[in-house]
């Protein structure tokens, strides 16, 4: 019977055998390297190694790292093996660690050291999980991740079976608890074929990946410089103050620029960098021309979700003064449509929901059928986001239908910041908003009612803000605290959340900053 070969082990290997001796990644700041070849030797070791220990075709293994060499090596030899990856972020308290081994029926979980306290926790300990396997300082009674690695080195290779279903992608969703989305090793694989509409005749030769890889972005931005046969330098902890240090030193052709950097950026500053292609995720256009004024028509927008992966791209050729504001055309096999509330196209240059088909979509919501059938009209997806679509075909971005706060490029359900909240004892009622800021494009705001007794002050709101550093990512936790009330509210009595975000995000006399903690 013919075994499958699974899409990124073979990528994996097809790069080693053209780069080989070329650096594949530098970690910034522990200095660490790996060449294409040593990543593809150590691909095959761990894979042997977590092999030797059962796993296989369809074992579920959650991974808690932070950006490293090991996370990479890992993420590759789970591919190989045809083994489930549930990628998870090191921010997580251990009862939103423990939320996301229980809903990925994870049988095994590779965890940082650092992080190894969540194993003590009540939450955590009570899923008995069958194998844990800690990555740094040796600790009692789990397995050491380099033993595993180097135990695997000089073995066999392990046999290569796609399973169909490669890794749980934990997105947050609007109805409060994040939702993990069933991706395929074709999914991923797809990224790099979009380096060839980005990149266009570019020689890539430098990247610069900043964001974490428990989501998506560093992942397809480490398969785009791959597939380039480029050094990706991965950061692993971000620095604004730091960044034009290290696209001078590494002399960066491509990352993805965020936004607040560019306000505070010189001329003097930029001169010689070879930057060639700059993502521009939803620049307001003063930052749009300053770009432009520095280094030529370099950035482009773009749009995907990790639902569907990449749906539309602006190739470095196109003459986006042509399309200002627009996140480009549809990649290669994509279909992009929008309609209105009753389900009926609309025709170019009028918003309404984005519905979206791509070649590689996500299988479902794991173990979340209902939701499953939410998220779609027959065939196509439902992105839950406002846009139109010129006469060209090129896409607009006006707004979301989803209540979700990007912070930083986070994404927050504002029903799971809420369900946090309404579990303080003070508290009746709670409305989390978004709200603008210059540095992180979003921060989060909580608008609460009390309960009868309950007095709205300072002492309260930092109680407050307490249980939700007990309770959710640091990432999630208001920064705004407000007391009210009563809401604004549409006819219905529902909340209209959309007149809080209109407001301040600090006004009147009940109302605080956690960063200053000062009373307005």
């Amino acid at each position: 019977m013919h075994t499958p070969i699974n899409p990124l082990d073979l990528f994996l290997h097809d790069a080693a055998r053209r780069f080989g001796p070329l650096d594949v990644a530098h970690w910034v700041l522990s200095g660490e390297r790996l060449t294409y070849d040593e990543l593809a030797r150590q691909v095959r070791a761990c894979a042997t190694g977590l092999a030797r220990l059962g796993v296989g075709t369809g074992t579920h293994v959650a991974v808690m790292l932070p950006s490293c060499p090991a996370g990479t090596i890992t993420w590759f030899a789970l591919a190989r093996l045809g083994a489930v990856l549930t990628p998870l972020n090191p921010a997580y308290v251990s009862s939103e660690l423990a939320y996301a081994l229980d809903d990925a029926d994870a049988e095994v979980l590779i965890i940082d050291t650092s992080l190894a306290h969540h194993l003590q926790s009540d939450d955590v300990r009570a899923l008995n999980l069958p194998l844990v396997i800690t990555h740094g300082a040796q600790t009692p009674s789990c397995i050491n991740w380099q033993d595993l690695l180097q135990h695997g080195e000089g073995a066999a290779p392990q046999p290569m079976q796609d399973s169909g279903l490669f890794s749980i992608q934990y997105t947050s969703g609007t109805t409060g608890r994040p939702k993990g989305c069933m991706l395929t090793q074709a999914y991923w694989d797809h990224f790099r074929e979009g380096a060839r509409a980005e990149f266009g005749a570019h020689e890539i030769r430098s990247i610069l990946i900043w964001a974490p890889f428990f989501y998506m972005d560093a992942q397809w931005q480490l398969l785009l410089s791959m597939h380039a046969g480029a050094t990706a330098h991965i950061v692993e902890k971000m620095s604004l103050s730091n960044l034009p240090a290290w696209l001078d030193k590494f002399q960066v052709n491509y990352f993805s620029f965020p936004e607040p950097f560019i306000q505070s950026l010189s001329e003097a500053e930029a001169y010689g960098w070879p930057l060639k292609f700059v993502n521009t995720f939803a620049w307001r256009p003063h930052n749009i021309e300053k770009l432009r004024r520095l280094f030529g028509p370099i950035g482009r927008d773009a749009f995907g979700m990790t639902e569907v992966g990449g749906v539309t791209a602006s190739p470095t050729d196109l003459d986006i003064s042509r399309h200002p504001g627009s996140c480009g055309a549809p990649l290669e096999g994509c279909r992009i449509k929008i309609v209105d509330g009753d389900g009926n196209e609309m025709p170019a240059g009028q918003s309404g929901e984005l519905l979206v088909i791509t070649p590689k979509m996500l299988l479902g919501y794991y173990n979340n059928p209902a939701v499953t059938a939410e998220s779609y009209v027959g065939s196509w997806f439902r992105t839950g986001d406002l846009a139109s679509i010129d006469e060209d075909g090129f896409l607009y971005i006006t707004g979301r239908l989803k209540e979700m706060i990007k912070r930083s490029g986070e994404n927050i359900a504002a029903r799971e910041v809420e369900a946090a909240i309404l579990q303080h004892p003070a508290v009746q009622e709670a409305a989390v908003v978004g709200v603008p800021d210059p540095l992180r494009k979003e921060e989060v705001k909580a608008f609460i009612i009390l309960n009868e007794g309950s007095i709205g002050n300072e002492d309260l709101a930092m109680s407050i803000a307490a249980h939700c550093g007990d309770h959710l990512a640091a990432y999630k936790r208001p920064r705004y605290i407000e007391f009210t009330a009563d809401f604004p509210r549409t006819a219905s009595r529902k909340v209209a959340k959309h007149k809080l975000a209109e407001l301040p995000a600090v006004h009147g006399a009940k109302a605080w900053d956690q960063h200053v903690w000062s009373q307005k």
